[in-house]
């Protein structure tokens, strides 16, 4: 077989065994029961942030307080951009706010649907089926690929919740709501797919499931706590290697930082899958 047909022969086999599974179950029901919840509490947020903004409007004529600009500054701040206020200040609160939580909970549920992707097969010894059916560097770029596909029809489903819920309950139209909904997504495809190379380098050198798990908590927990050193310190060059910190440039409307987003992004991927192929290929199965 060729490289491509090797690739998606894993790729596809790994999709399959994550939903088949018990383990695939229980996350998709996770999923749809976190997500029902995570749109109710964000569309709950969202009516009082809408009403408090009623009730500053009624107070403009005093105040002189324009309820969108304290909007364009909120982004502003939070993004530490001025031109990010302007290009988020009329999305959707609801789902601004699910991409957030999305953000901030990747790693968790890329841990939990990858941990045992290399390693159970490396405990089990299945993996040198693989081997003398396919290139051991097809066999790590499918599960890559698997595993980043799974995680993404995860984090869909829970997103999509979020859509219905905001359209139900909201005053925007649904067109508004999906159109600003796919382009938040957008942001989450290529920062799954940095976690998920990581986890595949980490996984890819542990026999242990359970080892492989709590090692990639133990990872992706110090890639956390350098993100906030270079909160703390000001050092924003240090933000480069955690893959979540990436959303402001995916939102910018500068094509220029999406470019350096995609850059940085794909540096992280190659240095990972380049990484976990080596050290893979030069192991004893």
């Amino acid at each position: 077989m060729t490289p491509l047909s090797e690739v998606s022969l894993v790729t596809w086999r790994e999709v399959r065994k994550s939903f088949r599974s018990a383990k695939g179950a229980a996350l998709a029901v996770i999923s749809i029961l976190g997500g029902g919840a995570m749109s109710m509490t964000f569309a709950w947020l969202d009516r009082l942030r809408r009403e408090q903004a009623a009730n500053i409007a009624l107070a403009q004529s005093s105040t002189g307080i324009d309820p969108h600009r304290a909007q364009v500054e909120l982004f502003s701040r939070w993004y530490g951009q001025p031109n990010m206020g302007t290009a988020l200040a009329d999305c959707p609160y609801a789902l601004w706010m699910m991409l957030v939580a999305t953000l901030w909970l990747a790693p968790l549920l890329v841990a939990l649907m990858t941990f045992d992707a290399v390693s159970a097969e490396l405990q089990r010894g299945t993996v040198r089926f693989w081997a003398v059916r396919a290139r051991r560097s097809s066999y790590l770029l499918g599960k890559a690929l698997g595993a980043w596909l799974a995680v993404l029809a995860v984090s869909l489903a829970m997103n999509v919740i979020v859509w219905i819920t905001a359209a139900t309950v909201g005053h925007q139209s649904g067109f508004y709501i999906v159109g600003w909904g796919l382009r938040f997504f957008a942001v989450v495809v290529p920062v799954t797919a940095a976690w998920c190379s990581i986890a595949v380098l980490v996984g890819s050198q542990l026999k242990t499931p359970m080892v492989s798990l709590l090692t990639l908590c133990a990872t992706f927990f110090a890639f956390w706590v350098l993100h906030i050193a270079a909160a703390m310190t000001k050092n924003g060059w240090l933000n480069w290697a955690y893959p979540s910190a990436y959303d402001a440039l995916f939102l910018s409307p500068d094509p220029g930082d999406i470019g350096r987003g995609l850059l940085g992004i794909g540096v992280i991927i190659g240095l990972s899958i380049g990484a976990a192929i080596f050290a893979f290929d030069r192991r004893d199965l």
